[in-house]
């Protein structure tokens, strides 16, 4: 299981590479992760990436609907058809496809957003512009997580 966290900038070239920062690389290493899932939110300006054992068990969520059902079909094919698989390269960089990149108008200067079991490729300034929007969310709102279940007596 991959965890990431943190927010961190980078660049994309020319030829649409990127390089993904160093922690979430190490992230990705330490679980022995080989091929990471790209694709464009369907709720946010960005792009979305996961390891490839968390966009199956994405996948196996939507196996479990009926066959042929409407709501089937929507995640089909607005979900799995619109990803795209990728490796790094021999110098531990991705090649992000041209469609992608267009449809979340990316720039050169890039955010990369650690959500947990997947991070996020932004536009640097609509980056800062969410998280900052997020935070005063939590504050104004008070949200709160649920309480996490107390560990058995004794245990450390």
């Amino acid at each position: 299981m991959t965890t990431f966290v943190g927010t961190h900038f980078g660049k994309l070239d020319r030829k649409g590479r990127i390089s993904v920062p160093a922690p979430f690389r190490a992230e990705l290493e330490t679980a022995g992760v080989t091929q990471i899932a790209f694709r464009l939110s369907h709720q946010l300006p960005c792009i979305e990436a996961r390891s490839r054992a968390e966009f199956e068990r994405i996948v196996d969520s939507i196996r479990r609907l009926d066959s042929y059902s409407e709501e089937r079909e929507a995640w089909e094919a607005g979900f799995i058809s619109v990803t795209e698989m990728l490796r790094f390269d021999s110098e531990g960089r991705l090649v992000l496809p041209e469609a992608m990149i267009a449809a979340a108008a990316l720039p050169e200067a890039i955010a990369f957003l650690g959500k947990s079991d997947r991070f996020e490729i932004w536009e640097a300034t609509a980056a800062k512009a969410h998280v900052a929007e997020a935070l005063a969310q939590v504050r104004d709102k008070r949200l709160r997580l649920p309480a996490l279940p107390l560990p058995p007596r004794g245990t450390p």
